[in-house]
């Protein structure tokens, strides 16, 4: 390209630049204030990235117009990361946007896409996936870079050679880092300048290593000139802990490339235990239990109600009071548990560190100038990396692994660390009926990666545990990696659960409830507060499986406990009332529902007010009832009220608040006509658009808004969209849910019906056939019948009739009413709709019999 083409480009470039205005700028830490080195790279990726005109021969690469992306790779502490928050920063008046992906696992990249369509009002690519081109933005716009230290991943490079690799930095600004990071004088002789290089070259010119070795210098610890001498007798002394140690990690961390970085950390760490002061004491403890964290997003937040929570659940407690007892048993049973607290050996208390523990004898005030000293001093020594946009934190992946898997942390202590980080996520969770808004919500979704990261952490722990029993080594016989249950491990079971249930993950929310309500159940009987509550989480977990008969049995068993131990008429017993009145209408028990909503609206109205959110819940499912009998403007009325009221309870994108919206844009659907239609639409894209942000693409609610929304669409026309979403979602639901999960075949329902409103009539029997069969079979069919059965029936009789199979269409009909009333259903008007279908039916029939019969001749 000649000279003053190039420089053409360059000042449209920069035009362009001036105009723009940034909005949105994330990237994953802050460009550090010493950073040194690759400026010469760092033109030629931005010559790359903004060159109009691609300079890489048509061979190389298929499109010569495709999206700009750009591969970094090379050893972990390599700066891969910081080159490319710098080539970000340095270039952000170009960009409308600057967001950043966490792919080092797949719960991660979609909570990143979450936050960048909740952040930014946009949806996102959400189909996360092992392979890396999952997670680029379809289409051909955008600037990627990615970092990595798998080459081979080089490949997905379209522009210049593709990738830089940072296999070995410059050996000149490697001595330059070192010099600042050590805040020698700017003069630097020849006798500094080599002593840098010298040491620079011992730690393989890798950045993290040499930022950490210049702090070393900064702290006092040791001097330029004698760094190597120090260096050497710590690489010496780590080196002799690891081979006593014989471990299998140890073995690993002194074969890996990264050891110089392992040891420059090591002298960090022990500068800090010889400093003896309370700041150096709580900062290892808080960088030992981090290990045990997922290394991105260690919020404030997250230590701060790990501490204080505890407190407001103390608080809340001494409100909430059980009728006095009436029977001997209700006498015997606190006096029977008592007993058994006394004669029981003391379970080990849960560990929570100094630094998190309140002052005592201050009214219990928590010192966050303490916790914020302790991670100013993990910080300066560059062992953690702080956010100030978001208060976070976060951890190299080397400085991670090292923290967890250096040679003197025993595999007791990786126990006692990781039970302390489970600890902290623990008390961080508030259990409703604390903690219920949007915020809240949103944070217990964000514990997530930490939970799953404890989970990992503690089977790797217990694994270890039986190896060493196996090889009849030494193990601490009074300290195991999980606590045996008590009633602390399982209120924080019962906590899990309520992230897991939140993020979707509801096989791992059933097997931790299972065993809280077991444990809970056997020891504290079935009349008390939290055996009845851990009851009602499991029932429903039990009704998001798919298994609503399991979910109706706990809640009655719970209804009938709480009237009994709190009275029929306090409200928990009547958000009972309200959830099996939930379970009675999925299992078509309509006219029960239907009474025992009214009576839990009344009691709540009397006991909470009328513009309480657990009244309008209630409000909002009598609405689906009204709907089922099609009494389709009072539902609206409902759901309208419920959806009002919440919002401005709990706020527009709360989970309650958007459930109700969801039901007043159905109940438009239902209604009919264009202008309702088109309000149905309009509510429905709001809801997707919001649990798309806060949920992710894959979530059972986010799935169930597509589907509904593809039903609007193709009730306005627009039927090929209409199939290709509810395509594309039963795709996810099956490998999410399983092929007879009731949403699975719910969405295959009314994929058979677009196909049946796109003319394609035949392959639409052949998927209601299947999916009638299937709904037979469900746990909450009643001998056969379900109300989405019955659904379904009616849409096949409907193709039936549009194919001329009359008689099958009415056999069908009749089948359905049949169903409806032997489960009790004798008065309910969608009977009227399937015997005006089979009059619809004999009438077609006749007609076509009427048109083919030959005239009457006579005898020959």
């Amino acid at each position: 390209m000649g000279a003053n083409l190039r420089g053409a480009f360059d000042a449209a470039n920069a035009v362009a630049a001036l105009g723009s205005n940034n909005k949105y700028f994330d990237i994953p830490q802050s460009v550090s204030s010493i950073f040194t080195g690759q400026e010469s790279l760092l033109d030629e990726l931005a010559s790359f990235m903004f060159c109009s005109i691609p300079e890489i021969p048509a061979s190389k690469h298929e499109f010569r117009h495709a999206q700009k992306r750009f591969v970094i790779y090379g050893l972990g502490g390599s700066g891969k990361t910081q080159f490319c928050c710098k080539f970000a920063q340095d270039n952000r008046q170009r960009f409308w946007g600057v967001f950043w992906i966490d792919g080092s696992s797949e719960i991660r990249a979609e909570q990143t896409f979450s936050w960048i369509a909740k952040t930014a009002g946009r949806e996102p690519n959400d189909r996360a996936a092992k392979k890396l081109e999952s997670f680029f933005p379809e289409g051909e716009r955008g600037h990627i870079l990615i970092t990595t230290r798998n080459p081979l991943h080089k490949i997905h490079g379209t522009i210049g050679e593709g990738f830089f690799n940072f296999g070995q930095w410059d050996p000149v600004a490697a001595r330059a880092l070192l010099l600042k990071a050590s805040n020698e004088p700017q003069l630097w002789g020849p006798s500094v300048l080599d002593l840098a290089t010298k040491i620079t070259k011992a730690l393989g010119y890798l950045p993290l290593a040499v930022i950490v070795a210049g702090r070393t210098i900064l702290k006092g610890l040791c001097t330029l000139r004698d760094y190597l001498n120090f260096y050497e007798s710590n690489w010496k002394r780590v080196r002799q802990r690891a081979h006593r140690r014989k471990s299998d990690s140890s073995v690993q961390i002194e074969a890996d490339p990264q050891f110089t970085i392992y040891v420059s950390c090591d002298v960090m760490y022990q500068s800090l235990q010889n400093e003896h002061s309370q700041a150096a004491s709580d900062a290892i403890e808080l960088l030992n239990v981090f290990s045990f964290l997922h290394r991105e997003s260690i919020s404030v937040k997250l230590l701060l109600q790990g501490a204080t929570n505890p407190k407001v659940e103390q608080e809340h407690g001494k409100k909430t009071h059980r009728r006095p007892p009436k029977t001997w048993q209700e006498w015997f049973e606190p006096a029977l548990l008592m007993l058994y607290q006394m004669l029981k050996p003391e379970p080990p208390r849960p560990i929570l560190l100094d630094v998190l523990r309140v002052i005592e004898g201050t009214d219990e005030v928590f010192d966050v100038y303490r916790l914020r000293e302790a991670l100013a001093e993990l910080s300066q020594r560059s062992l953690i990396m702080y956010r100030a946009e978001k208060d976070s934190y976060s951890i190299h992946p080397i400085v991670h692994t090292w923290v967890r898997e250096r040679p003197e942390m025993k595999t007791a202590d990786q126990a006692i660390w990781c039970r302390a980080a489970a600890t902290i996520i623990s008390q961080s969770i508030l259990l409703p009926p604390l903690a219920t808004s949007a915020a809240d919500d949103d944070f217990r979704r964000e514990l997530l990666p930490h939970l799953l990261s404890i989970r990992t952490y503690e089977q790797e722990i217990r694994h270890q545990f039986d190896r060493n029993k196996a090889e009849r080594r030494r193990v601490v016989p009074f300290f195991q990696p999980t606590p045996s249950m008590n009633r602390a491990a399982a209120l924080s079971m019962a906590k899990y659960s309520l992230v897991f249930t939140q993020c979707g993950l509801f096989e791992d929310a059933l097997k931790v409830q299972l065993a809280a309500y077991e444990f809970l159940h056997g020891l504290l009987g079935p009349g008390h507060i939290s055996s009845i509550r851990i009851m009602l989480a499991l029932a429903g977990t039990y009704g998001h499986l798919g298994q609503g008969t399991q979910a109706a049995d706990l809640q009655e068993e719970a209804l009938k406990n709480s009237t009994e131990s709190l009275g029929n008429a306090h409200p928990d017993t009547l958000r009972i009332m309200d959830s099996l009145d939930v379970s009675r209408w999925m299992q078509a028990r309509f006219e029960e529902a239907t009474n025992l909503h009214g009576t839990a609206i009344d009691g709540l109205t009397l006991a909470l007010g009328s513009a309480h959110e657990d009244t309008l819940r209630a409000k909002d499912h009598l609405g689906r009832v009204e709907s089922k009998y099609l009494r389709h403007e009072r539902a609206r009325e409902l759901h309208a009220c419920a959806a009002e009221g919440l919002k401005a309870t709990l706020g527009e994108e709360h989970l309650d608040t958007l459930i109700a919206m969801e039901n007043l844009a159905m109940t438009y659907l239902e209604l009919g006509n264009p202008s309702n239609l088109a309000l149905a639409q309009i509510i429905e894209e709001k809801v997707l658009a919001a649990r798309t942000a806060k949920l992710g693409g894959e979530h059972f609610y986010t799935l169930w808004s597509t589907l509904n929304l593809a039903r609007i669409r193709a009730s306005r026309g627009d039927v090929a969209e209409a199939e290709a979403a509810i395509r594309a979602g039963l795709l996810i639901a099956y490998r999410n849910l399983g092929a007879d999960h009731i949403g699975v075949l719910n969405g295959r329902t009314y994929l058979g019906w677009v196909q049946h409103l796109a003319g394609q009539t035949r392959t639409a029997i052949d998927e209601l056939r299947d999916v009638i069969a299937r709904q037979a079979k469900l746990p909450t069919a009643i001998r056969g019948t379900h109300p989405d059965r019955s659904m379904a029936m009616f849409i096949l009789a409907d193709c039936y009739q549009t194919v001329g199979r009359f008689d099958d269409g009415i056999a069908l009909c009749a089948e359905a009413i049949k169903g409806i009333r032997d489960i009790g259903g004798q008065h309910h008007p969608f009977i009227g709709k399937l015997e005006e279908k089979v009059r619809d039916l004999s009438r077609e029939r006749e007609r076509v019999l009427t048109s083919v019969r030959l005239p009457y001749r006579g005898h020959n």
